[in-house]
């Protein structure tokens, strides 16, 4: 059995909380107070207070666990919650698509009116390929990319992940997912979570600002899971050479 993953959040007033995690559940223990320990199957959901906090929420028990943000290494704690939560029902889970928040997409859409209004603007009022206008799409380009390159739909599908944005629709085999994990994006005073799905080709896909991060999270990771379960049962075992 895997030794406890500990990890430890102290407050600002020096009150220090402690995550023990373990293959049988979770144990909080809070400054002052008694610990808790609750299964995995005792879990009902994860709500995510941006900038603070992701709190646990139990089936009977009017107790919440909160996961504060400032934990050392709330990636790994956070990716580890999920994750012994994703294999809980592995075999039973369906398929779902989420969308990025409304914020998001309200976001998206004032980014991009400002870069058309600029660009455009410059266009008319600014004589082309002058360093003026050069300037005007040197710094809104970048960012109207970056928006434009965003995912803002997943499918975890049986077979594949499918990420759309406003550019293209990627099918992403499974074989080719390294690892999933939980990540910040932001700063300290403007933090939110973002799931970062590494590839075995060094690349990364980043998803943020959706609905139900912490479910996405358990979907991809049960999907990923199962088809490689599935592609270790399909190998045929190595037949024995011939001794010398």
């Amino acid at each position: 059995m895997p030794e406890p993953e500990t990890y430890i959040f102290e407050s600002d007033q020096h009150q220090r909380h402690s995550y023990e995690i373990s293959t049988a559940g979770l144990t909080h223990r809070p400054p002052g107070r008694k610990s808790i320990t609750v299964r995995w199957e005792d879990i009902r959901y994860l709500d995510d207070i941006p900038g603070l906090k992701v709190d646990v929420v139990l089936n009977d028990a009017p107790t919440i666990i909160p996961l504060y943000y400032g934990t050392r290494n709330f990636g790994a704690l956070l990716t580890a919650v999920c994750s012994n939560l994703a294999g809980l029902h592995r075999e039973k889970i369906g398929t779902q698509t989420f969308k990025g928040s409304l914020a998001y997409f309200v976001h998206s859409g004032l980014v991009l009116g400002v870069f058309l209004v600029l660009v455009l603007g410059s266009v008319f009022y600014l004589y082309r390929f002058t360093p003026v206008w050069l300037f005007v799409l040197t710094i809104t380009l970048p960012m109207a990319l970056y928006i434009l390159l965003q995912p803002h739909t997943v499918a975890p599908e049986d077979e594949m992940l499918v990420v759309r944005d406003f550019v293209r629709t990627r099918f992403i085999d499974y074989a080719r997912i390294e690892r999933v994990a939980f990540d910040f994006h932001g700063d300290r005073q403007a933090a939110f979570l973002c799931i970062l799905v590494h590839l075995t080709n060094g690349r990364k896909i980043k998803i943020q600002r959706f609905e139900n991060l912490a479910l996405l999270f358990i979907f991809i990771q049960t999907k990923w899971q199962n088809a490689r379960g599935k592609a270790a049962a399909n190998v045929a075992p190595a037949q024995p050479g011939n001794q010398p």
